[in-house]
This record gives structure tokens, C-alpha cells and sequence, in this order.
């Protein structure tokens, strides 16, 4: 009997792994915290604690101010590593059929395997997306709900919360200016072109129906906080677009599947309900994205080619059993300003 070999080499599949675009999350959508390549598995995020000034007039000749040398510290992480299990069985073609075509065509390894490359590039999308959400939320967590890092205990700073009180008539401007107020005094020195909020459906409808937020998207003629409610497709999440307050509130709708301490599969919400989390957008660099090298004994101090690199590696398995393909990816979101994100709830 012919023995029945893949395809393709494990180089080949990486490669057509790393061509298939990542389409999915909003947050992917809105390029926050863009890939950037390490060749270690090491993150250093470093910062100094100088204070920039305003320089005081002097007559033309005189010494100047002497400036303090600067203390820099330094944080370093750890980028995780994301490695998943796949297998293409006999079972997974033998005997079926499909349509290729408008043609019924029996079932082929080439199209099985195309389509599990499609999945594990979804799989390690979804993975993606989860981090980064993790980052924002300052709470950076895998796939088992192990927590990886929380960010405020890593760099030593205190969580910021602002409660809308959305059962009350709260002045909602005044909640707004608080908002922007924290985000813009803590970025020292970076700079930001505004404010976005990624909330929860359930926060998104109680603000924009509470009466100190309808009156001003309902009043057109109010120029001083033009306000109006959009929906948006990006990510393919629909989800709607408020806004108010010299803020951007985005709804993210749905959830990621994720595995509980027992092991089952549950629906975790993107955003947990009656919250939201508040950030600067338009920065030069306080958000990435770091993508570390794979583990594998043949690419040491290799890249792999691709903008968010997966490795795929094959294992023939005994007594023609099929094929196991494992997949790997390493990365870590990190906001190098976590004093810069808000938490947004409402206590009632």
C-alpha cells in the first residue's frame, strides 16, 4: 500500500499560514497595539522618572538651569508561548464527499489541510484578540483564565475607576472631563489624537438613554458637544458608535470561547457587562503588540516571515493513524502607560 504523505513541507505551511490574513476582532480592526518583532523572548520596557520642565529666562551668556540626571528603571516580561494541537485522521477524508466547484468531488488531504490552516489561523486570532483585550483591561490572562500579568501590580501604580452612576442624574460631562482629565495628565510626554471607550451593550444603552446624554445627541442645535449615534462594521462586530463628551464610546459586542478550570468550553464577554475601558488612541508607541521568537531547535535566531508569525510543525502518526500538525504562536500586548486606561462602570 503507497504510503500517503502531506502535501507540503512544515516551511510550506508556515508560510500559507502567515498569507492568511487576520480579519478577526475589533480591536485587530482598529490596529491597537501593532505587531512589532523581537528576536527575544524577553520584553525590557524602560522608563525614566525626570521631570520636564519649564525652563526659567535668563540674560543672553548666563549658565543655564542644571538639569538632575534621570533614574531609568526597567520592567521585564516574559512573551508567552501559544501552542496548539491539530490531527487530520483517515476518518477526516476517507469516503466523503464534497463540492469543489459545483462538482461533487471526493474529499482530498490538499483541501482538509487548507482548511485546517484556516482554523488555526482563526484559533490563534481569537488568542490575539483575547490578550489584547487582557491589556486593556489591565488584566492580561490565557486561554484557561490563567492570569499572565496583571499590569497595574507590574508597574506599581493603582487602577484607575470612574463610576458613571448611571441610575442617578449624574452629570455625565462632568463624568466625560474626568475621563479625558486622567488619560491626558498621565501620558507625560507621549502624545494622543482622543479618547475611545470600548464598552459593554448593556453600558452602551444606559448611557445613551440616560436624560443627561440624550439631550445633547437629540439637540442638534447644541454645537458646543456635537453628539451623534453610529454603528460600525469594524471587525465584523456591528457594534454601535456614540459620540459624547469629546470621547468615542465603541461598543464590542459578543464574546471569545474560553476554558474554565474543569475544562469546559464557556462564552466569555468581550466586555463584561455595565463596564467599559477607556484609553488614548493616536499614540507614537505606548501600545505594541510583541511578537517573540518560536520554539523550535531549528529556528533558533531565525524569524519566521510573516506579520504575526505562526509556526506549523507535522508528526506522522504510527500504524497510519493520520498526522498531527501543531501550531505555535508567542506574543504579548503590553500598554507601556497603564495609568493612561480608565475603568468605566455604573454602581447602579
Amino acid at each position: 500500500m503507497p504510503e500517503i504523505l502531506l502535501p507540503y513541507t512544515d516551511v510550506e505551511m508556515t508560510e500559507e499560514v502567515n498569507r492568511i490574513p487576520n480579519t478577526y476582532g475589533l480591536l485587530n480592526a482598529l490596529n491597537i497595539a501593532p505587531s512589532e518583532r523581537k528576536g527575544s523572548r524577553y520584553v525590557r520596557i524602560g522608563y525614566r522618572d525626570g521631570q520636564i520642565y519649564v525652563l526659567a529666562q535668563a540674560p543672553r551668556g548666563a549658565p543655564g538651569d542644571v538639569g538632575p540626571n534621570d533614574s531609568e528603571n526597567s520592567i521585564i516580561l516574559e512573551i508567552p508561548h501559544f501552542p496548539h494541537i491539530d490531527f487530520i485522521a483517515p476518518d477526516d477524508i476517507d469516503g466523503l464527499l464534497e463540492i469543489v466547484n459545483g462538482q461533487v468531488t471526493p474529499a482530498s488531504l490538499d483541501r482538509e489541510l487548507g482548511r485546517k490552516l484556516a482554523k488555526i489561523r482563526v484559533k490563534h486570532a481569537i488568542t490575539r484578540e483575547y490578550i489584547r483585550l487582557g491589556m486593556l483591561k489591565g488584566l492580561i490572562k490565557d486561554g484557561k483564565g490563567r492570569t499572565l500579568y496583571d499590569l497595574y501590580d507590574v508597574f506599581g501604580i493603582s487602577k484607575k475607576v470612574v463610576d458613571l452612576q448611571l441610575g442617578t442624574a449624574t452629570n455625565l460631562m462632568d463624568k466625560c472631563e474626568e475621563i479625558r482629565d486622567h488619560v491626558q495628565t498621565n501620558l507625560k510626554g507621549e502624545t494622543s489624537d482622543g479618547i475611545e471607550v470600548i464598552t459593554s451593550p448593556t453600558l452602551f444603552s444606559r448611557l445613551v438613554s440616560h436624560p443627561n446624554a440624550e439631550k445633547f445627541w437629540l439637540n442638534a442645535q447644541n454645537a458646543n458637544y456635537q453628539s451623534q449615534i453610529g454603528r460600525s462594521n469594524l471587525g465584523n462586530n456591528w457594534g454601535r458608535l456614540f459620540l459624547f463628551g469629546d470621547i468615542l464610546w465603541r461598543e464590542y459586542k459578543g464574546s471569545l470561547p474560553v476554558k474554565t478550570a474543569s475544562g469546559e468550553i464557556v462564552s466569555e464577554p468581550n466586555v463584561a457587562a455595565g463596564k467599559g475601558h477607556a484609553y488614548p488612541t493616536g499614540t507614537q508607541n505606548t501600545m505594541r503588540t510583541y511578537d517573540g521568537p518560536a520554539f523550535h531547535i531549528d529556528l533558533v535566531n531565525r524569524p519566521i516571515e510573516g506579520e504575526e508569525p505562526i509556526l506549523i510543525t507535522t508528526k506522522q502518526l504510527d500504524h497510519g493513524a493520520g498526522y498531527e500538525i501543531k501550531s505555535q504562536s508567542n506574543f504579548l500586548a503590553v500598554n507601556k502607560r497603564p495609568e493612561t486606561q480608565v475603568e468605566i462602570i455604573t454602581s447602579n
